[in-house]
């Protein structure tokens, strides 16, 4: 297994860096049978018991019925859980100390969770849950089913299989391949259904994957893709998406991976660059576009050994990091003859796509079709004077129009205006909040003495079909609002005499798992209401509301934002969630660009904002909903963006908190190695349709359009990422990436830092950073800044824990409300 990176100018094809890491190949077989241990003997829980027919050791007879006896101690031999004491779980088949973790929250093993509670999966997630009551051979869906220290294995309760999690694993041994012929290498590409030369008749990436060839009647084709069954979660995880991108998209994917198959084995090394010339390549052959000719480099990884996913001898290649395709361009991915087998002899050519490579169009009607979508890489060669006997293989992919939803949400959401609010309350002195559920710390606080707190409904147009909180269907978003739901508000307005412009106001978005009011925090709301900056201090108000799945807004559920908000086993959920949240800051931009409210409204005083100073401050959840909205709104001058990550494939193999997703995807996948960990890593097939979904919802797509491109008729913002140093919820491969999306620059390090992390090869400049980006006539800050995580504190957090982070956030915020170009740093 080994891995080749290969970086170029993202507009000019100069070579900047290479590098060649090598490993072994290890294939994932899984693993059979009904369990992994013996069961001792004796009735079972709930089986009738009596002096003559006992319950097995660790169940008591009561009342005629095996129960779990709850009296083993540690180290006894025991089957499940209840038969151990308390504080105790069943694991690997003795009675072990138990975890602290509580429901919802993130394990790897029962032995993570308190007693009563096992890990199981919830989506594409492990956490803790209350065990199911299933004893061994009792039917089960899920290892939800079935008591803890028990799995579902073939749909009964069982010890874990060996090598199994204790929430289990699944039996699919994966696609049928051909055995790898290393005397006469060919490199496959065969089109299904081509009768003249045969067409496809083994595993579904014998033809490069994803491809144009597989768009038919403008929609895509996956049939065949390599699914896991319904044996571990009780659904097809893979199918679902299958089945979500077959219907909707009629394109790929704009952070794709391209993967090429071979029957038997390569010689890795001669894929290398020698001599200025690489033997793989990417290249935008988008007819009359600017880009066209452009080589933005790319990475690849070789494997001889087979995934469950994926027959021996693939190759995987991928843009690099923080690079997205131009949403709608059409590109050429392929490598050249230079390559060779393992024993030095030139790899054959497919005829197929000598056919499709030809001056002429084949006579097969199929690869006719195929023909046609060669065609721009065709042009491009004979433009370039290449010869076509020299491509070994290539895919031609389009990448789809990834930011249309975005848009036709940001127009649906212009056309309404803004937003009306209702039932405004002052708080403090007993007063009640108009709010739903305004209990604990959603109730009114009495404000502070720097601000005043006020809470109100909003009426936002929501765009989801369905009924909240979509966990197993609708969610989709439509093209026109298909309600309006009155919202959670809270206002904080600082004290004092509101400015003769009305005040400058911030709107924040809160992360999941927050409220309406997480605003209203002395890092926060107290920062703000008296930001200082060079030239004197800017008071702000600050407006929050419930972000999408949280409070009222999960209808009926009272199920943890975390599983409700990255909903993935609901395809329409997960994408349409995220775009939700982004149309309401978008609601809200208007609102805060035109409130003016009396103090006969309010109960207060009366509330007026600046709409020439309205502010984006987002954290987590409320960053992605941000990112994915700014380049739609001129109303927001600057934007900081707390634990901002970009690239769903990322985050989905590096994600621990608050749901622990790299823990469980491989064993959801059914595709793991030795170590556990997902075969082929980012270059795993399912990842990249996975990402193909959500593109739509990832910030990967719109960074550069919020930076250095705005869409037409947009101006460029200001900008400042915060980045965390040992961040488990926004991982810090994601954070770095969409800060090489957005082409920020990098700040040089907070003090706290003592080594920071490398973001690509970004140098460090010096601080206070400010106006360093030129775009048009516009001058603007564009910027990341590393912090240390607070001690004892996650790194996810450092906006609100680090006091030079919550300094250079309030500082950057008012520098921009008081027409300043805004620093990061000082």
């Amino acid at each position: 297994m080994r891995r080749w990176a290969l970086g170029l100018a993202l507009t000019a094809p100069l070579f900047l860096f290479a590098c060649f890491d090598e490993g072994s190949a290890v294939s994932s077989t899984g693993t059979g049978g009904t369990g992994g241990g013996s069961i001792p003997v004796g009735g079972g829980v709930g089986d009738e018991c009596s002096t003559q027919k006992p319950c097995r050791p660790g169940l008591a007879c009561e009342s005629g019925v095996c129960a779990p006896g709850g009296t083993l101690t540690a180290g006894s031999p025991c089957v499940i859980s209840g038969e151990c004491q308390d504080g105790l779980q069943c694991a690997q088949g003795t009675c072990q100390s138990a975890g602290s973790g509580e429901a919802g929250d993130s394990c790897s093993g029962d032995l993570d969770c308190m007693s009563g509670l096992k890990c199981t999966l919830v989506g594409f997630s492990a956490q803790c849950a209350p065990e199911g009551s299933g004893d061994v051979g009792a039917d089960c869906t899920t290892a939800a089913d079935c008591f803890a220290g028990l799995a579902c294995n073939q749909k009964k309760c069982g010890p874990p299989l060996p090598g199994m999690p204790s929430f289990g694993g699944s039996t699919w041994q994966g696609v049928d391949c051909e055995a790898p012929n290393p005397d006469s290498v060919r490199a496959y590409f065969e089109v299904p259904g081509v009768s003249d030369p045969a067409g496809q008749t083994g595993d579904f990436f014998r033809l490069p994957f994803p491809n144009d060839v597989r768009i038919e009647g403008g929609k895509v084709n996956l049939d065949g893709f390599p699914t896991p069954g319904d044996e571990l979660l009780g659904f097809d995880p893979v199918q679902r998406y299958v089945d979500a991108v077959a219907a909707s998209e009629s394109g790929w994917s704009t952070y794709p991976t391209v993967i090429f198959r071979f029957s038997g084995p390569i010689n890795f090394d001669t894929f290398k660059v020698k001599n200025n010339v690489s033997p793989v390549m990417w290249i935008d052959v988008t007819p009359g576009a600017p880009e066209y000719g452009d080589n933005a480099g790319l990475s690849w990884f070789a494997s001889g050994g087979r995934s469950h996913y994926v027959c021996d001898n693939w190759f995987g290649v991928r843009r690099p990091q923080g690079a997205p395709l131009v949403p709608g361009h059409t590109y050429a991915v392929w490598m050249t003859t230079a390559g060779q087998s393992e024993s030095g002899q030139p790899i054959a050519r497919s005829p197929q796509l000598a056919a499709l490579l030809a001056s002429s169009a084949p006579g097969d009607a199929k690869l006719a079709q195929a023909y046609a979508k060669y065609k721009p890489f065709r042009d491009y060669l004979a433009d370039k004077a290449i010869d076509q006997s020299t491509i070994l293989n290539a895919s031609v992919i389009t990448a789809s129009a990834v930011r249309d939803p975005m848009a036709a949400l940001a127009a649906a959401e212009k056309a309404a205006g803004a937003p009306a609010v209702k039932s405004w309350v002052k708080c403090g002195g007993g007063a009640v909040s108009p709010c739903p559920d305004a209990t604990g710390d959603r109730a009114c606080g009495d404000g502070t003495a720097d601000y005043d707190e006020y809470h109100a409904l909003v009426s936002l147009p929501i765009f989801q079909n369905g009924t909240p909180p979509y966990e197993t269907e609708g969610g989709d978003i439509a093209a026109a609002p298909v309600r309006t739901e009155d919202v959670c508000m809270a206002l904080t307005v600082p004290k004092g005499a509101m400015p003769a412009n009305g005040w400058p106001v911030v709107v924040f978005a809160h992360g999941t798992g927050g409220s309406f009011r997480s605003h209203i925090r002395p890092e926060v709301a107290g920062t703000l209401s008296k930001a200082e900056t060079p030239s004197g201090a800017v008071g702000f108000a600050v407006l929050g509301i419930d972000q999408v799945q949280h409070g009222p807004r999960r209808g009926s559920s009272t199920a943890s934002p975390d599983n409700l908000f990255f909903n993935f086993a609901n395809p329409k959920a997960a994408r349409g969630n995220p775009l939700q949240g982004a149309a309401d800051q978008l609601a809200l931009a208007q609102l805060a660009a035109t409130l003016d409210v009396t103090a006969a409204d309010t109960g207060g005083a009366d509330i007026k904002t600046d709409a020439n100073a309205v502010m984006f401050f987002g954290h987590s959840q409320g960053s992605t909903e941000g990112s994915l909205m700014l380049p739609y709104s001129d109303v927001y001058k600057a934007a900081v963006l707390s634990g901002n990550g970009a690239s769903l494939i990322d985050a989905l193999l590096n994600k621990t908190q608050p749901v622990n997703i790299k823990g469980a995807l491989p064993f959801v996948l059914a595709d793991f190695d030795s170590s556990g960990n997902l075969f082929g890593g980012d270059m795993h097939p399912v990842l990249g349709l996975l990402q193909q979904w959500i593109d739509p919802a990832d910030p990967l797509n719109y960074a550069v359009a919020a930076t250095r491109l705005p869409l037409t008729g947009m101006t460029p913002k200001h900008v400042f990422q915060t980045y965390g140093l040992d961040d488990h919820f926004s991982p810090p491969k994601t954070l770095a990436t969409f800060a090489l999306a957005a082409r920020l620059e990098l700040a040089s390090h907070d003090p706290s830092v003592a080594t920071p992390d490398a973001i690509a090869q970004l140098p460090e400049q010096a601080v206070p950073l400010a106006g360093n980006v030129t775009v048009g006539t516009d001058t603007v800050t564009l910027g990341v800044r590393e912090y240390q995580n607070a001690s004892g504190k996650d790194g996810h957090f450092v906006v609100f824990d680090v006091p030079s982070a919550n300094a250079d956030m309030a500082r950057f915020l008012g520098m921009a409300a008081a027409g300043d170009v805004p620093a990061i740093g000082q």
